[in-house]
């Protein structure tokens, strides 16, 4: 299986922003939507941290917030994984990432097998799991 987990930013950018998406991040979800040996993951962990950002300004949406997870959660091939104890206990050991949503994406990329679509130079710098840049 070669499965994409979606970083949270990704996830809200090819939901509401593909253009924001580097070409190799869209062709590589693009191959993964169109296989049916691959899943488009998402962490429900960034379900939390959309929320949150939204609480905070980060984001803004057209709709209200609990609308656009509820939406962006259904959308065809997205995937939501839940979080695990293999996973909290693997992110726990991830410290060098500082961010605990981070550190749980991460490690429910590792779990999972999955590469992972992010823009995140920390991420990518760590070497800690293959990612789509």
């Amino acid at each position: 299986m070669s499965s994409l987990l979606l970083d949270t930013h990704a996830w809200v950018w090819w939901i509401s922003r593909p253009d924001r998406l580097s070409r190799r991040q869209r062709a590589a979800i693009d191959r993964t939507l169109k296989r049916t040996d691959a899943a488009l993951l998402v962490s429900i962990i960034s379900c939390w941290e959309v929320a949150l950002l939204c609480q905070h300004g980060r984001f803004r949406f057209t709709i209200p917030v609990d609308r656009w997870l509820e939406e962006a959660s259904t959308a065809p091939g997205i995937q939501i994984v839940p979080l695990s104890l293999p996973i909290i206990i693997t992110a726990a050991r991830l410290t060098m990432l500082r961010d605990p949503a981070d550190m749980l994406i991460v490690a429910t990329a590792q779990h999972h097998g999955a590469r992972l679509v992010t823009s995140d130079t920390r991420i990518d710098e760590a070497n800690l799991v293959a990612v789509v840049v």
